[in-house]
């Protein structure tokens, strides 16, 4: 029996555990899973082909666990920067937001795993499971079932009171909690993430993103030589980037909500001299649980003479 009093509680345990959002959800609806194949299929995936063997297991919730009922989603808000320190004079690049913490796959997933556990202590269930980004979980189609926000125009989830400067993170469970209702959209008219995008990834009207034209999927998830084509509109980005989100007229409300006493989270800037003679060794060593080893130290040495060029008006070959 799905137990109103069971949800309340599994809720403030997630706010316990410092979850800022906390939405459930039942399995996928059909049109929601049926996006995500057809999105893969058009090659919109780019290089991540790992997404086409995860596409039967992403459909069906009992792949995950057997006999799963509700899936908990949480989010966790960027940490704000009240007095951001300027950029550097020496040659440097930016770092998106999400990368300048700790990995937060490392951050999010103990408190998840705790959450679990308190689950299925209250609900008298076994093996609930934690994911944070890892596993054939469709987190975002999962966040926007759970109320916790609506799916942008810029494809990324977006809370009134948060905007979109959060990480998200899931629950599988087979207790049977009571599941929120889809927030409603609140893009309106507005497009300016769409022209804003330097490389016209947004796919319009689809809430989707082509990867074949990101610039975050090129300087962090590609391995081997960019592009041509991409190198100009990377401009300063060296790893990730945050166009989309800092034109968001809702990340600017958030500051105003939700965000009022944290304020806005701000990029990083790297300066190019820290990866210069640097072993790989040593790489791995300094920069271990952190984000920013996921383009390796060869993908931020590719993006550096990429933004060097763009520094100089001039190509990188």
């Amino acid at each position: 029996m799905i137990s109103i009093d069971l949800t309340s509680r599994v809720k403030a345990e997630a706010a316990g555990l410092g979850f800022t959002l906390c939405g459930i959800s039942g399995p996928l609806k059909s049109g929601r899973s049926d996006f995500f194949d057809w999105w893969v299929d058009q090659g919109f995936g780019a290089g991540m082909f790992f997404l086409k063997r995860q596409k039967a297991r992403r459909r069906d919730l009992d792949s995950i666990l057997a006999g799963a009922k509700s899936v908990v989603v949480c989010a966790v808000r960027f940490p704000g920067v009240p007095n951001p320190a300027p950029p550097p004079a020496s040659p440097h690049g930016k770092v998106a937001r999400y990368v300048q913490a700790e990995d937060y796959h490392r951050g999010i997933l103990p408190k998840l795993e705790e959450l679990a556990r308190k689950i299925d202590a209250l609900a008298g269930t076994t093996e609930s499971k934690a994911y944070v980004d890892t596993g054939a979980i469709n987190e975002r189609a999962y966040g926007a079932q759970s109320g916790i926000g609506w799916v942008g125009k810029n494809a990324l989830l977006i809370n009134p009171e948060e905007g979109s400067w959060f990480w998200i993170g899931e629950v599988v469970t087979r207790a049977e909690l009571v599941p929120d209702g889809p927030m409603t959209d609140h893009c309106g008219k507005c497009r300016r993430c769409l022209d804003a995008c330097p490389t016209g990834a947004i796919l319009e009207d689809l809430r989707a993103i082509d990867s074949r034209k990101c610039l975050a999927y090129w300087n962090i998830e590609h391995r081997g030589p960019i592009p041509l084509e991409f190198h100009k509109p990377m401009g300063d980005w060296l790893v990730g980037c945050d166009i989309c989100q800092e034109v968001c007229p809702w990340n600017a409300h958030s500051v105003k909500r939700g965000r009022a006493e944290v304020g806005a989270p701000q990029p990083g800037y790297v300066p190019f001299a820290a990866f210069e003679k640097i072993s790989d060794d040593e790489f791995r060593a300094q920069y271990r649980g952190s984000a920013l080893s996921r383009p390796k130290l060869e993908g931020l040495r590719r993006n550096i003479a990429i933004l060097s060029g763009n520094r100089m008006g001039e190509p990188e070959e």
